[in-house]
């Protein structure tokens, strides 16, 4: 099994992240859609160590939520717990440009499919994951946030 997204996939996604605009409204939530993007900018870079982030994961989180949430669960529930690190009210990093972070996010597919899969760290909610594990996790995550803004 690879431990990258498919071409596929990415083209997929950055087809629906153009069809993207600074107008764009969240059908639920509370983030802006520059907001949303640095929110999945920050999952990137903590994934491949752009952004620090402690582990505060433990057995429940790890084996148990981690894998329903991701593997069992058909989306992620709408207002699920998000991570202080990628939580613009607190530690996430604060929105540039619409179109700085729509451009990142794109180039982040990328980056993310070139990065060694022992470089990954860990998610400071979920623990250490392997990057096949952090590849399912962010294909979810960032399709939840895509349905989010109506792509």
């Amino acid at each position: 099994m690879s431990n990258t997204i498919s071409e596929e996939a990415k083209q997929q996604f950055v087809a629906r992240l153009g069809k993207l605009t600074p107008d764009s409204k969240a059908a639920w939530g509370s983030m802006n859609v520059t907001q949303m993007l640095t929110h999945m900018n920050d999952a990137f870079r903590i994934c491949l160590g752009m952004k620090p982030a402690i582990d505060k994961s433990n057995f429940l989180w790890n084996k148990i939520i981690f894998p329903a949430a991701v593997y069992v669960l058909p989306g992620f529930p709408k207002g699920a717990a998000t991570a202080t690190e990628l939580n613009q009210n607190k530690e996430g990093s604060k929105p540039r440009d619409f179109y700085t972070e729509l451009e990142f996010l794109k180039k982040m597919l990328d980056v993310f499919n070139e990065r060694e899969a022992e470089k990954v760290k860990p998610h400071p909610m979920f623990g250490t994951l392997s990057k096949e594990q952090w590849r399912d996790l962010l294909v979810k995550h960032l399709n939840h946030h895509l349905k989010q803004f109506g792509v």
